[in-house]
């Protein structure tokens, strides 16, 4: 059982990280950058003398220690799901430099013995001068942590408009095996059709491959233009394998989209959207 308060007062020590344009390259080939689907590739994103990075790189450089699994926090960590992310972009996040990553709980929410426990997370990564950059929204679902008598929880979830095609689709490539920085475990694979293995990737990797997706289609490829993301996860990704991206418009610069894997035709994304500089 989970003590509410206690966890709502956790303290988190402020993290600095320093990172390169070499790792900025990296994650961004951990996203499937550089590769190859119909006539889209994104290769200026992976140039050393950019100034601007990938805005979906601070999800990676947010990530830290898995403190779950303290047993000091009640959390049963091995019925943890990670169910949504939102990154908002504050300022255009250099190709290089110095962040520093807060963060603390938002909320938990309590949706009975048999469904589990949903908690929200804030983190917010600032610049070496203290100027925000980015803040990330995490939400989990604790499945073996529901009944400790919170706040009930109401679902935000997105209506998508099923009733009418897309207004623009993207197929993109994910990552190589090789460049699979985001891969959940290399011990984790399965052997596709053609007999190659593939590595399930973790939610990072998800997103920011998503992210690619509606920078193309929305951005024209301009990471100062967005200003939101926001994605709800559904179903695995895999490296070396086609992600198909619907997206309809909803409003003045504002989309919704689903991503899902072509050749299993699978969901991967659901209920996500976008918002941007039109």
């Amino acid at each position: 059982m989970i003590d509410y308060d206690k966890l709502m007062a956790r303290p988190f020590p402020d993290v600095k990280r320093h990172y390169s344009a070499q790792d900025a390259i990296r994650y961004a080939r951990g996203f499937g950058a550089g590769r190859t689907s119909g006539s889209y590739i994104d290769e200026p994103f992976l140039q050393q003398d950019q100034t601007r990075a990938l805005p979906m790189i601070a999800v990676p450089l947010a990530d830290g220690e898995f403190w779950q699994k303290d047993p000091d926090t009640g959390i049963d960590w091995q019925q943890i799901v990670h169910a949504e992310e939102a990154l908002t972009v504050h300022k255009p996040i250099p190709a290089q430099g110095t962040v520093v990553i807060s963060q603390h709980i938002d909320e938990i929410y309590d949706r009975g013995p048999d469904k589990g426990a949903v908690m929200q997370q804030k983190q917010f990564l600032h610049d070496g001068q203290g100027e925000l950059l980015a803040t990330i929204d995490v939400t989990t679902i604790l499945k073996g942590n529901g009944g400790f008598g919170g706040k009930a929880y109401e679902s935000t979830r997105l209506k998508m408009p099923e009733d009418c095609a897309p207004d623009a689709v993207i197929e993109i490539m994910t990552p190589k095996e090789e460049d699979a920085i985001f891969r959940l475990s290399a011990d984790i694979k399965i052997s596709s059709r053609t007999g190659k293995d593939k590595a399930m990737m973790r939610g990072v990797g998800c997103f920011g491959t998503a992210g690619r997706a509606v920078l193309k289609l929305v951005c024209d490829n301009k990471p100062e233009r967005l200003k939101r993301l926001g994605v709800r996860y559904v179903g695995p990704m895999y490296t070396d394998e086609i992600m198909r991206v619907e997206l309809w418009h909803v409003g003045k610069g504002r989309a919704v989209f689903r991503m899902s894997a072509r050749g299993r035709d699978a969901l991967v994304l659901n209920h996500s959207y976008v918002e941007f500089d039109e």
